[in-house]
């Protein structure tokens, strides 16, 4: 992955899936505002080891579920952030299926705006783009993945992270649906990692596409309570569960590095445009 010299702005449109709970919303805001603080933080961390060049960001939200708000012209944006969700990317919603076709006409016609995609947004892009390679987004027959866990990433993907000093990564997460691969990837595509509980982590299109199955956008707080909204809509009866649950929310973690990755994907060049 080649990296632009980074004295620029970077301008982000988050597309949000989910609106946050008005518990969380009250101290977090929605999910463009919990994406905006991760970015500003992760950009302050990239900045502090490149004294030489400086980034900016700027986030701006668009509702694509209540509004059908889409960011337009979306070249005035560097890169696009597809959020988490409630919703599963094989529901038969109207506007699951209008993301994914704006998701792949911007892939297929503005190459020089990045696509990221978080939980529900990796399982959508990767039946979006992937079906025809065996792509599958399903119930994971694992169960749950919540709290912070530990990826292991590929040597392939590892190699596009100058920043990276192992070969692994940890956040939170909050998932029960997983993309499930049933054939090779297309060329260019690179499978991010796996972790105990799911095999496909994420993907890189270099300069492209990327996306993680977690969410290092949540801090303890947020993935605390949104497990909770969780068992209280009865999806976890296992009170024994719900018990190591949080206690994996409070363990330490390296979401800042998961978004130094994701900056330095965002200044990134497409190493080929199909």
């Amino acid at each position: 992955m080649t990296v632009v010299t980074p004295r620029r702005k970077l301008r982000i449109a988050v597309l949000r899936c989910f609106p946050i709970p008005e518990n969380i919303a009250k101290d977090r805001g929605q999910f463009d505002d919990i994406f905006a603080s991760w970015i500003l933080a992760s950009v302050t961390a990239y900045n502090a080891k490149r004294p030489n060049g400086q980034v900016i960001a700027e986030v701006t939200g668009f509702d694509v579920i209540d509004k059908d708000e889409y960011p337009s012209p979306v070249e005035d944006f560097d890169a696009l952030i597809v959020t988490g969700s409630v919703a599963s990317a094989y529901d038969d919603e109207p506007w699951i299926y209008k993301l994914a076709a704006f998701l792949r006409d911007v892939y297929d016609n503005s190459p020089i705006v990045k696509i990221f995609g978080g939980c529900f947004g990796h399982q959508l892009i990767g039946q979006a783009f992937l079906a025809k390679h065996g792509a599958r987004v399903v119930k994971n027959p694992k169960g749950w993945e919540i709290g912070v866990h530990q990826v292991s990433l590929s040597e392939d993907f590892a190699s596009h992270f100058p920043c990276l000093k192992g070969d692994t990564v940890s956040y939170q997460f909050l998932h029960q649906d997983v993309v499930q691969l049933d054939g090779p990837l297309p060329p260019n595509w690179v499978q991010m990692g796996t972790s105990p509980l799911c095999e496909v982590q994420g993907f890189l299109v270099p300069g492209r596409v990327l996306t993680y199955q977690g969410h290092p956008e949540f801090d303890p707080y947020i993935n605390k309570w949104s497990t909770l909204a969780v068992q209280q809509s009865g999806m976890i009866p296992d009170s024994e569960k719900m018990k190591e649950y949080l206690r994996l929310v409070d363990q330490e973690d390296t979401r800042l590095l998961a978004g130094e990755m994701a900056i330095q994907f965002f200044l990134s060049q497409p190493t080929h445009v199909e």
